[in-house]
């Protein structure tokens, strides 16, 4: 709770110093939606899969890295892409939460169909733009890879229904899951797996996953 409050403080304090501006990327087809999810939710998976996975995640959180890096692939391939899990990304930022909210500005103004490519491509290179020495040059430059010009790079950066979006969604994690780390969870309305200690494992998700699709089918 204390991270997700410090992390809105500074979320404000973004608000008063930034220029403000509305992401002039071009809008896409809005996806279909199921009663889980958010309007803004970036998602991968058909809306009306048996299960829904959830997870808070930080652009800057080395955790999340190595779950994308390591353990995503195999959860995409054998549960999203085959129609059994609806996958649900909200960013929750963790220190230095400007670097993290940036990022997935970033991300977002690439657009819903390049969204998680490019999230991909932010965890991939986690290290590099989080250590430059500049690194709001460097995630320009990763915007640019992806097509993103300087003047959209710009606006979605200081997009203020963006600050918004993520004041909302780390109030969410909180107050209604009860999410206090990243990554964290939310498999069918509950969060889990809770792993202590270690990294999770594609084990972790798949003791979860495979009980929920059985229940499903009988």
């Amino acid at each position: 709770m204390l991270l997700i409050r410090r992390a809105l403080q500074i979320i404000l304090l973004l608000m008063i110093s930034a220029p403000l501006a509305a992401c002039s990327g071009t809008m896409p087809t809005e996806p279909q939606r199921n009663a889980a999810e958010r309007e803004d939710d970036m998602v991968l998976g058909v809306p009306d899969a048996p299960v829904i996975m959830i997870e808070y995640a930080s652009l800057t959180c080395p955790h999340c890295a190595a779950f994308h890096k390591d353990i995503f692939p195999t959860i995409k391939v054998n549960y999203i892409d085959t129609g059994k899990v609806r996958f649900v990304f909200r960013q929750l930022p963790t220190p230095p939460v400007p670097f993290a909210v940036g990022a997935e500005a970033v991300a977002r103004c690439a657009g819903p169909e390049k969204y998680f490519d490019l999230l991909d491509v932010l965890y991939e290179k986690q290290l590099l733009w989080i250590r430059s020495e500049n690194p709001r040059q460097a995630l320009m430059d990763i915007a640019s890879s992806a097509g993103i010009s300087k003047d959209d790079f710009e606006a979605c950066i200081t997009d203020e229904s963006n600050i918004k979006r993520i004041r909302e969604v780390s109030t969410l994690a909180s107050e209604e899951h009860q999410v206090r780390n990243t990554p964290s969870f939310i498999i069918n309305g509950e969060l889990r797996p809770q792993v202590f200690g270690r990294p999770f494992m594609v084990e972790d998700f798949t003791a979860i996953i495979d009980p929920l699709l059985s229940a499903k089918s009988e």
